[in-house]
């Protein structure tokens, strides 16, 4: 079985700062880092080698994709990697990566099984799995919490608000998944050491043959801020009930309760 797992290089939310005058995120100066979710689409694809044997191909990218984070995803047991790093992608949205990415597994070989983490770290925008099946035009089951193979079969189970749903689908198809399903392992030294050896292919966008209307992102960035809040520093004094009262009253001329 061949395995394909998308997995986006992402900003390290908890190392960005922002410009104190004008709020927009200092994007450059972040960290980057393999997300949480991705980790987790790693981690399950893995799993199913070890399980049912067959190979397991990250596909990442981006307009500078570091391979030193993707050695991370390679030492959890993921066999190679097949990167597009290119600098025309810097203001690509959705709709584009996901016609690159749909046209890297292509490029990488057939897959039976797509694995994605269901949102990135940092955009959050759940798009993404669901495209690259529409564009492959395979099926797609998202939020899954729990995923079986059998033959040429894939059984799912779907977290929804209202319980648990099960599906089953024939092979290839693009599964997302969330948090619930596992718990990412920690390399060990050896399977550090080892995953320097493993093939990153770097793929030039050019190679992938895409339309230029592929390419060009149907939706635009026009700024990104940080919300600056202020506590308003009321005072509540008296006793338990004429502070309760106090406070009751300034929550309803706040609008807070009615």
């Amino acid at each position: 079985m061949e395995v394909h797992v998308l997995v986006k290089e992402s900003v390290d939310v908890s190392t960005l700062e922002y410009d104190q005058r004008t709020l927009e995120p200092l994007l450059e100066k972040a960290q980057r880092k393999i997300g949480d979710f991705e980790m987790n689409a790693v981690e399950e694809a893995v799993r199913l080698k070890e399980k049912h044997g067959g190979v397991v191909k990250l596909l990442s990218a981006g307009p500078s994709v570091q391979q030193i984070v993707l050695r991370e995803a390679l030492a959890m047991g993921a066999d190679e990697a097949y990167v597009v790093s290119d600098p025309r992608l810097k203001d690509a949205d959705p709709w584009v990566y996901a016609n690159v990415l749909a046209a890297l597994s292509r490029k990488a070989g057939k897959a039976d099984l797509i694995i994605a983490g269901e949102a990135s770290v940092d955009e959050s925008n759940y798009q993404m799995g669901v495209r690259v099946a529409e564009e492959l035009g395979i099926p797609s089951l998202t939020h899954v919490v729990k995923l079986e193979v059998s033959g040429d079969k894939i059984v799912a189970h779907r977290s929804l608000e209202e319980g648990i749903e099960v599906l089953e689908s024939r092979m290839p198809a693009v599964v997302t998944v969330g948090l619930e399903i596992n718990t990412p392992r920690l390399p060990s030294l050896l399977m550090i050491r080892a995953s320097a050896k493993k093939p990153v292919h770097q793929v030039k966008l050019e190679d992938l043959a895409l339309p230029e209307e592929k390419l060009r992102p149907l939706t635009r960035r026009t700024s990104v801020k940080v919300m600056r809040t202020e506590r308003k520093r009321v005072l509540v004094e008296g006793n338990l009930e004429e502070a309760a009262e106090k406070l009751i009253a300034y929550l309803r001329s706040e609008g807070v309760l009615r």
